[in-house]
């Protein structure tokens, strides 16, 4: 089975920094596993009750919870926000390119079929698969870097 050359420009390299589906809405995150018990009342103006709750929706918590993650990081002196949100980011990257290996994957498994069977495979279609594999992988290997350095 021959096939003809794709008339498609070849794809640019995706830059490293950038999220492999920036449009794709982060996960949310699961309920916390043990129920918090205690309540606590705070009085706040209107000016920061906006922000509060407009910062807890952009990271899509509740106010309640946002609250506590943020008292609790001052309170043991850290930035547990930007974790939480640099953590999520660096998942749901993991996540975004596990399906982009599976369907790289899937290609090449489609052009040993071809090549198996007798065909011969569209010239470029192998050498662009294993490119685009070489991309990811190394995407991969950025996202883990990331996750052990903040681990650290």
């Amino acid at each position: 089975m021959e096939g003809k050359a794709s008339d498609r420009a070849p794809r640019q390299q995706a830059n490293p920094s950038q999220p492999a589906f920036p449009n794709r809405a982060p996960r949310r995150r699961a309920r916390n596993p043990s129920q918090r018990t205690h309540k606590t009342t705070t009085r706040l103006s209107d000016a920061e009750k906006t922000e509060i709750t407009a910062a807890a929706k952009q990271r899509a918590v509740t106010v309640a919870r946002f609250l506590a993650t943020a008292g609790l990081a001052a309170a043991r002196g850290t930035t547990a926000g930007q974790t939480h949100e640099q953590l999520d980011a660096a998942i749901d990257e993991l996540a975004a390119l596990r399906t982009a290996l599976s369907r790289i994957g899937n290609n090449i498994n489609q052009i040993a079929h071809v090549h198996n069977a007798g065909g011969q495979p569209r010239p470029g279609e192998l050498d662009h698969a294993l490119a685009a594999l070489t991309r990811v992988l190394a995407r991969v290997d950025d996202a883990a870097d990331f996750l052990v350095k903040k681990r650290l």
